[in-house]
């Protein structure tokens, strides 16, 4: 049970930690992208909640740290392969890495230098591709199609957040509210496209198809691609939506803020997978217990032919 348990806090803490990138790196784009409108602005555009979510990565980042390293000393790792493949030192390392990243994005975003906070979100970004499963099957080329993955994905939910904050702030001015969700849409056309694509080839290499169905990491990317698909499919209602214009004052569309939470559930899968072994990644305690038997016979063996 304590091996569940920490798993499970594994998981939660790197929703957390997501949710707070794609906050900082997606809300600091979507001001970016709002800028680009190019009508009279009705209000002036809410700050991005960078500094926010780049303290809220950081905590997620220290918990899951203290969490790791806790956790090694506490249980007992070769009863427990699957969750030892998530306490491993280079997973205690790597998020001690991004805990630094996300600490140097909030000084320099409190000190009002975003642009200096982008490159250590970025740092973030790549630590998590450096831990990803597909890294472990398929050596650099895996890290590069989980930078691929993972940007996008964040940047789509950050500026999704922010978008609607914006639209809210311009609520009272229809057609500028409507633009800017324009602009938001032209652009999560193309995040989309790239996720869905590199979570395609993620899929493949990393579970057979005879596991798809078979396995609790199968079962879970299933999970994952019918929660994407659900956010596309309010995207698209959203944009539809009603050919009259909406009234002064109203909100942005339902099907737009239903977006918002898909993408928020998409991440949660996202954090799930990352604690769940892959039917193409072996469990680590059960290598390092099959090596340690060959070790064991070979000297044995060895013994008798001396004896």
């Amino acid at each position: 049970m304590a091996a569940i348990a920490v798993a499970c806090l594994i998981a939660v803490l790197r929703w957390l930690m997501l949710a707070g990138l794609a906050g900082a790196l997606g809300g600091l784009a979507g001001r970016g992208l709002a800028r680009q409108y190019k009508g009279a602005a009705p209000a002036p555009l809410p700050a991005p909640w960078a500094l926010r979510s780049s303290l809220l990565g950081l905590a997620a980042a220290a918990g899951l740290t203290v969490v790791i390293f806790s956790a090694r000393a506490l249980l007992a790792l070769p009863a427990h392969p699957a969750v030892a493949a998530l306490l491993t030192t280079s997973q205690g390392g790597l998020a001690g890495i991004e805990c630094a990243a996300f600490a140097l994005a909030a000084g320099a975003l409190r000190l009002r230098q975003p642009g200096l906070s982008v490159p250590p979100l970025l740092a973030v970004v790549l630590a998590e591709a450096i831990r990803a499963h597909p890294e472990g099957v398929v050596p650099v080329g895996g890290a590069l199609l989980s930078v691929v993955h993972v940007l996008p994905a964040v940047m789509w939910a950050g500026m999704l957040a922010y978008t609607l904050r914006a639209a809210i702030a311009w609520r009272e001015d229809p057609a500028a509210m409507r633009g800017l969700v324009r602009l938001y849409a032209n652009a999560a056309v193309w995040l989309f496209a790239v996720v869905v694509a590199t979570g395609v080839v993620s899929a493949l290499v990393l579970v057979p198809l005879g596991s798809l169905l078979s396995t609790g990491y199968g079962i879970m990317v299933i999970v994952k691609a019918v929660l994407v698909a659900a956010v596309a499919a309010a995207a698209i209602a959203g944009r539809a939506g009603p050919g009259r214009a909406p009234r002064p004052g109203a909100q942005p569309a339902r099907a737009t803020r239903f977006e918002c939470y898909g993408l928020a559930a998409v991440l949660a899968a996202t954090a799930v997978l990352t604690v769940l072994t892959p039917p193409a990644v072996p469990a680590r305690g059960t290598t390092a217990r099959a090596a340690h038997s060959t070790v064991t016979a070979a000297r044995r063996a060895g013994g008798a032919r001396h004896g």
